[in-house]
């Protein structure tokens, strides 16, 4: 199957400690981050939320805090008792969108030379990096 996303994804799951909120109408939601792109995210949520409906977000990860972000839900999975909800940003300030977009780069990057068998991938230069948990990350 081929890749039908506009922009690349990284996973963000595990920091699963650092919920982010979601502000829909006057409804906060707690949410957490599975991957993350420069056009959507996606995450898991106690919360059902409906299709098309319209939400404000911001992120703070390690090396990433955005501005204020809008989306709406554009698929939406049920798993147990939590939902996994496909958020497509319908504004996101154009430096955040750059940022998401080189992390992005960064990660998949890497993961293509480690598929290569490269094992000098690591950079302190890598936009990831303050996400990255592969055991191939430098000692800081």
């Amino acid at each position: 199957m081929s890749e039908r996303r506009k922009y690349a994804r990284y996973p963000v799951i595990h920091e699963m400690d650092q919920p982010i909120q979601i502000s829909v109408g006057r409804e906060i939601i707690p949410g957490v981050l599975v991957d993350l792109s420069a056009g959507g995210t996606a995450l898991l949520t106690y919360t059902n939320i409906p299709l098309g409906t319209t939400l404000n977000l911001s992120i703070a990860l390690p090396g990433l805090k955005t501005k204020d972000l809008s989306g709406s839900i554009v698929w939406v999975i049920a798993k147990g008792d939590m939902w996994r909800v496909g958020i497509a940003f319908t504004h996101i300030d154009p430096i955040d969108f750059r940022h998401i977009n080189r992390m992005a780069f960064d990660f998949n990057d890497c993961e293509a030379k480690l598929a290569l068998g490269v094992t000098d991938v690591c950079s302190a230069k890598c936009s990831y990096l303050p996400l990255c948990q592969k055991p191939v990350k430098l000692a800081k």
